[in-house]
């Protein structure tokens, strides 16, 4: 399976974002990267209902830090 999300160096951040997103309507949830970079911090990941590329503008637009959009494919 397939995994697109958008990536925060903390938590604190991820919250944010969610907040933000639940205010415009759009579903999102927060939990620990599943592919992590452990050069960049924590790495928590905001998983998206509906389109990641609209969350995304929304949360840059209101100047939220990221790490910006990756995607992760499960091995089996």
């Amino acid at each position: 399976m397939n995994y697109t999300y958008i990536k925060f160096e903390n938590q604190t951040y991820g919250e944010k974002a969610v907040s933000l997103l639940a205010g415009s309507g759009i579903k999102a949830s927060l939990r620990r990267n599943p592919n992590p970079n452990h050069k960049q911090g924590c790495n928590f990941a905001l998983f998206v209902n509906g389109s990641i590329w609209d969350a995304y503008d929304i949360i840059t637009k209101n100047h939220i830090k990221n790490l910006g959009v990756e995607s992760y494919r499960e091995r089996l």
